[in-house]
């Protein structure tokens, strides 16, 4: 009976907030791209944020989730991007606890099953922290596997007689296919700024404050000092930065076919378990009879 009362208590409480969020803050969240994924119960999760002051009582670990979407997402999501998170993690753990307990009441009132889905609600929030620094691990693997290609470029570009701006333009505009790669969407906002006139040491500036990669730091402080000079020494420092991010790819790259080489071992047993069951089957039957 009382897993009946909770689970219903559960059900009005988000209904109703879900509702009042939806009067108080509509018209704002439907203005705005949302970027996740739980966009339905936005309202609800708005409400709570603001009603419980959730940013300002935990400020350390709002100014950590800002800065990791801010990594991830960019400066789009500066001014939103940890609040949108934090509404997030409570839609998720407050959909983990209404389904372990619609579960839980489905099985007849099974108190195991409705534990689970607090430890669920508990841990789900952790897992998508978790998820986030895999997704920022996973783009900055991709801008090191991109960079040293695009650096390539620009130093045949240069070799061939063309300004460094023009051949920053020019390596962009030659591959709009690659717009869904996070460096190229980063190049992109770095042309669009030299073809307004900005200059190009605060365009390098801004490009890696953006990325915010060592390697990319690297890049842009070699151009900075480099590009003003031009001749021979700026060739030849393109090249040896060109080299050595080569070697940084190549070491991504042999760190990435690792990992799956590993994601691979469990299937391996489990296709190896089955095939042996298959073949050690028909012998245990002839025994038995």
């Amino acid at each position: 009976m009382w897993m009946w009362t909770i689970g219903l208590s559960l059900i009005i409480i988000v209904v109703a907030l879900q509702l009042h969020g939806r009067r108080k803050y509509g018209e704002l969240l439907e203005s705005q791209a949302y970027p996740f994924r739980l966009k339905y119960l936005l309202p609800y999760s708005y409400y709570v944020i603001d009603k419980l002051q959730l940013l300002e009582r935990f400020p350390d670990f709002t100014s950590k989730i800002h800065h990791k979407c801010m990594t991830l997402y960019g400066r789009s999501l500066s001014s939103q991007g940890s609040k949108w998170f934090m509404a997030e993690l409570i839609s998720a753990s407050t959909l983990c606890a209404l389904i372990g307990t619609i579960l839980a009441i489905l099985a007849g009132n099974d108190s195991s099953i409705f534990g689970f889905g607090i430890v669920a609600t508990l841990v789900t929030p952790m897992l998508m922290v978790r998820d986030l620094d895999t997704q920022i691990r996973k783009k900055q693997q991709r801008m090191i596997l991109e960079l040293p290609e695009f650096l390539s470029t620009i130093v045949l570009l240069v070799n061939a007689g063309e300004t460094v701006n023009r051949a920053w333009i020019r390596c962009v505009q030659a591959k709009p296919h690659t717009t869904d790669s996070p460096l190229f969407k980063e190049l992109l906002i770095a042309v669009h700024e030299l073809e307004m006139n900005i200059s190009f040491t605060k365009v390098l500036e801004d490009f890696s404050k953006r990325c915010a990669l060592h390697e990319v730091s690297l890049f842009t402080s070699t151009l900075g000092l480099n590009y003003k000079r031009g001749g021979h020494d700026f060739v030849v420092a393109l090249h040896s930065l060109s080299l050595e991010l080569w070697q940084r790819r190549k070491s991504i790259s042999r760190t990435l076919g690792e990992e799956a080489s590993s994601k691979l071992v469990f299937p391996m047993v489990l296709i190896f378990v089955v095939v042996m069951v298959i073949v050690a089957a028909p012998a245990l039957l002839m025994m038995k009879q």
